[in-house]
């Protein structure tokens, strides 16, 4: 295995013998044999070892193994404590989710003074990992499962199974930490891990070997697909100064519209069931609008365009009139009063009295400290407190904006509009606006 591993680095990084590596180090058999094989080729790499405190004792007792590792004791160790389960509050994240999150970020301001991160996943959690993304829906992407290479991340033990790291660590007499939780039966990956996998091996004895061959042979495909679905994206998008845009029309005329559309949204994010909900109403959603983590995607006037959520929070929107707000894919219509009109009790749509508003309206994203006085109840409150009772979580309140007139708020959009600018007895004409 030690020859095995040191041909299969040599691939990924040519100049290994000057490359410097970062190792994420648990105290587990994986990224503890990981470290020995390094250490066994005298190859230059520190360790960096995170602890989440969230095993109580046992995550302690893994922090003070790394550091008494005797092979280690001429390296630097890193070592990054987090309260996770804090950090989790109100995240609307799993505590997975968190960690992966925290570990990676703290990776990532250690990788300046490094070439390579190399993180000990190996052929066992391929084959899970395939296997969870087809339980979940995946498409060729998903079919490759993790890369063995990605930018400056490195998987060196990804073609060893966990059978191997175990009989080298017994032949090499290496001591290592036992994580209780990867027993449990409440994480999907080890019901894959103790229950699936086991069951497809008395089908197939070699179950590992094979799907480790059948993710290279997706790999190779999955290539040579994304260069020839990459010319097609081509045809479709244009690049502009704030955002990006769709000629949707055009796509529609496709054969593979539905592909090509997930294709392209997909890199920004959103899902396929996003793309099929686009396509279902192609013409009459005008004013749509979908939110990824990071983007906000509107449909509007035969295009769709693509904005980053960063730069909508950094910008205000002046309205100066009933034309921008359809241009900010909003839809509006005026009506006068002739009887008592019957208004949708939608979140979504805002009913105001026409007189009320003040051009330029102005759309922001919401900061604490904004107050409005909700329709329905009495008084003023705070837009956050509003987040807080309806249950709103931390991505949603991400996204969320406000509509002012002179400075006051008019709308929490897709929330809860102001009790100030409501139709009233001397309403003589009003809008409807649609987000």
């Amino acid at each position: 295995m030690r020859e095995v591993f040191f041909r299969n680095i040599q691939k990924l990084v040519p100049n290994v013998e000057n490359a410097r590596f970062l190792l994420a180090v648990s105290g587990g058999i994986d990224s503890v044999v990981m470290a020995h094989l390094f250490a066994s080729w005298n190859l230059n790499f520190d360790i960096a070892h995170c602890n989440f405190h969230l095993r109580g004792k046992e995550s302690n007792e893994d922090m003070n193994f790394i550091q008494s590792i005797d092979f280690l004791k001429d390296r630097k160790i890193f070592i990054k404590e987090f309260d996770t389960y804090k950090i989790q509050e109100n995240s609307g994240k799993s505590i997975e989710m968190v960690a992966r999150d925290l570990r990676y970020k703290w990776f990532d301001e250690l990788l300046p003074n490094y070439d390579f991160l190399c993180t000990a996943h190996h052929a066992n959690d391929n084959a899970e990992t395939l296997l969870l993304n087809l339980v979940r829906g995946t498409g060729y992407r998903g079919l490759n499962a993790i890369p063995q290479k990605n930018g400056k991340i490195l998987r060196p033990l990804l073609h060893f199974s966990s059978q191997q790291i175990e009989n080298y660590a017994q032949e090499n007499e290496i001591f290592y930490r036992v994580d209780t939780s990867n027993f449990s039966l409440i994480y999907h990956r080890n019901k894959i891990r103790h229950q699936l996998i086991p069951i497809l091996e008395e089908i197939n004895p070699e179950f590992i070997k094979t799907t480790t061959r059948n993710i290279k042979i997706f790999h190779s495909q999955y290539n040579f697909y994304q260069k020839q679905i990459e010319k097609v994206k081509a045809e479709f998008v244009e690049h502009l100064q704030d955002c990006v845009k769709i000629k949707f029309e055009q796509l529609l005329s496709h054969e593979d519209s539905q592909l090509i559309l997930y294709e392209i949204i997909s890199d920004f994010g959103f899902s396929s069931t996003i793309a099929e909900q686009i396509l279902k109403k192609p013409h009459r959603e005008n004013g749509k609008r979908f939110f990824s983590n990071n983007f906000m995607l509107i449909q509007h006037q035969g295009e769709l365009r693509i904005y980053h959520l960063e730069d909508i929070y950094n910008e205000e929107f002046i309205i100066k009139n009933e034309v921008d707000f359809l241009k900010l894919g909003f839809q509006i219509e005026r009506f006068p009063i002739h009887h008592q009109p019957k208004f949708e009790k939608d979140p979504n749509i805002l009913y105001v009295d026409v007189k009320k508003l003040v051009f330029p309206l102005t759309l922001r994203h919401w900061k604490f400290g904004d107050f409005l006085f909700p329709l329905g109840m009495r008084g003023k409150k705070k837009v956050s407190d509003l987040f807080t009772d309806l249950k709103v979580d931390c991505q949603q309140k991400q996204q969320a904006f406000i509509l002012t007139s002179q400075d006051n708020i008019v709308w929490v959009v897709g929330y809860r509009s102001d009790n100030r600018f409501k139709i009233d007895q001397t309403t003589t004409e009003y809008f409807r606006i649609c987000r």
